[in-house]
């Protein structure tokens, strides 16, 4: 049997810290489509940041976005979108309308927001991790959010009541106590996937919008057995994909539960891990 599929986590996976994506794996991905290889990325990330990635990649690819509740096929159209319950929606931004604590929310087309100017700070913080010059990530973050058409301010109280919609729910905080705490009082709440793809977030989800059952659903629409898929991460929220895919790999940088939990570790996202797995590993020699 060949392995038929990759799905490959973003952000402390396929990129560096500085949010590049090295040479080294572009032309490992490209070899491995050569061959035959699926290529899924599989991201927390909302489409629009993921797109400017695919084009450096310069080939086409099947793309998960919201930690497992949006699928879209290799023509960017999509296939799969999982939305929490309007009621569980409504649960968890009572909770963090009480907070003073920065999130946003994500279906389909839109980031909605409750503030432009803290919008604003999270993508300029975000940019210059990557070393980009300061005024460039200033304008850049006022782009994005501003006039980028992806960005939408909205009154969280009456978000539900008025049709609002999530795919995905991000919180952020450099105060972890208060991130636990906020974490205590999701766990309340039902039918929710509680996540984080790093020390400064939670992500919450539909309990069926994991990466694992964004898997389970190509399965199904690819005809692919999970045991002929490679799934390849480094945080929490990479957990179900690499127990659901029949070879399961950890970043050598991954989460401790991470390394735990899969069938082979590769190097870090800083020494071009996923090259290194597809060029190193032999069971994947073997089988493509």
């Amino acid at each position: 049997m060949k392995y038929k599929l990759l799905a490959t986590d973003m952000d402390g996976t396929l990129l560096m810290n500085n949010k590049a994506l090295s040479s080294e794996n572009i032309e490992a991905l490209r070899r491995a489509k050569e061959k035959g290889l699926e290529i899924v990325i599989c991201t927390g990330r909302p489409y629009v940041t993921v797109k400017p990635y695919l084009e450096m990649l310069g080939f086409d690819c099947w793309v998960v976005t919201n930690n497992g509740a949006i699928i879209r096929n290799k023509e960017g159209e999509i296939v799969s979108v999982t939305l929490m319950e309007d009621e569980t929606l409504g649960q968890v931004l009572k909770i963090l309308e009480k907070d003073d604590v920065d999130y946003h929310v994500s279906d389909e087309k839109f980031t909605y927001i409750r503030s432009i100017g803290q919008r604003i700070r999270l993508i300029r913080s975000f940019l210059l991790q990557t070393e980009m010059a300061y005024w460039k990530a200033y304008l850049l973050s006022i782009w994005a959010v501003v006039f980028n058409g992806s960005h939408k301010k909205v009154d969280f109280s009456s978000f539900v009541n008025k049709g609002g919609r999530a795919a995905s729910v991000f919180i952020y905080s450099k105060d972890r106590k208060k991130l636990e705490n906020l974490k205590k009082e999701m766990k309340k709440i039902k039918r929710i996937d509680l996540t984080s793809s790093g020390i400064d977030n939670i992500e919450i989800l539909h309990e069926n919008a994991t990466k694992g059952k964004a898997l389970e659903r190509l399965s199904n629409m690819l005809n692919i057995e999970k045991e002929e898929m490679i799934a390849v991460g480094d945080n929490y929220n990479d957990l179900s994909m690499i127990a659901y895919a029949g070879l399961g790999v950890a970043m050598e940088n991954g989460e401790e539960e991470v390394i735990e939990a899969a069938d082979w570790i590769t190097t870090t996202n800083e020494n071009h891990g996923i090259a290194h797995l597809l060029e190193n590993c032999p069971d994947i020699y073997e089988k493509i």
